[in-house]
């Protein structure tokens, strides 16, 4: 003899056990490990924020840097340029200095020296025709070396190389000592034609006498 079963009775049973089994049922596999990639993900992405961080930090620095760098070669290149243009041009007191000063006034001294040495030559009667032309090339080298020497001292004073102020005074002071030396040359080649002109004038008079 069949047993019979009520038809609700089968559904309720069946719509217990689908809820026993949806209840019980795990997360898939594929959505674990979906997450795990996601908190993995992140963490990269926090570590790479906190790299840029301190890049950023460390360009800031490098940047910051580079701006004093710039300004430092920019000052020492200003004060550079300031001192090449302080040696290029000469100062007021090297134009107005005493050697500038003895430079002109030491060559008026050697010219008329010079010309004073030219007239005893014309004028000394007792001299033979050799020692006058002697003493005329002496004279003569004499007067180029002074316009030589003068022309390098105003050269030295005015140029536009760069030449120290005090190494420009250190330069005059030289050729006013090559001057003193030439002035004194001078000097002495009239001493010495006064002397012998003098000389043979007392000794031509003694033997006219006897």
């Amino acid at each position: 003899m069949m047993m019979y079963v009520k038809p609700r009775i089968v559904c309720l049973t069946i719509l217990i056990g689908l809820i026993t089994h949806f209840g019980t049922a795990q997360i898939p596999v594929t959505d674990v490990a979906a997450n795990a990639q996601l908190v993995l993900l992140n963490q990269n992405v926090a570590t790479l924020n906190s790299q840029l961080v301190t890049l950023n930090s460390t360009m800031g620095k490098l940047l910051a840097q580079m701006e004093r760098n710039v300004t430092a070669n920019s000052s020492a290149s200003k004060i550079l340029s300031q001192d090449l243009t302080a040696k290029r041009t000469p100062a007021s007191y090297v134009m107005g200095s005493p050697e500038m000063n003895e430079l002109y006034a030491l060559k008026d001294k050697i010219v008329e020296a010079y010309k004073g040495t030219q007239k005893n030559l014309r004028s000394f009667s007792n001299l033979e025709k050799v020692e006058k032309e002697r003493a005329t090339k002496i004279l003569a080298d004499a007067l180029l070396q002074v316009s030589s020497l003068v022309s390098q001292g105003s050269q030295i004073a005015t140029t536009g190389e760069i030449i120290e102020s005090a190494d420009r005074l250190s330069a005059l002071r030289s050729i006013l000592d090559n001057m003193d030396t030439i002035l004194e040359a001078i000097i002495k080649v009239n001493t010495s034609l006064l002397q012998k002109n003098e000389h043979r004038k007392a000794v031509y008079s003694l033997i006219k006498t006897n």
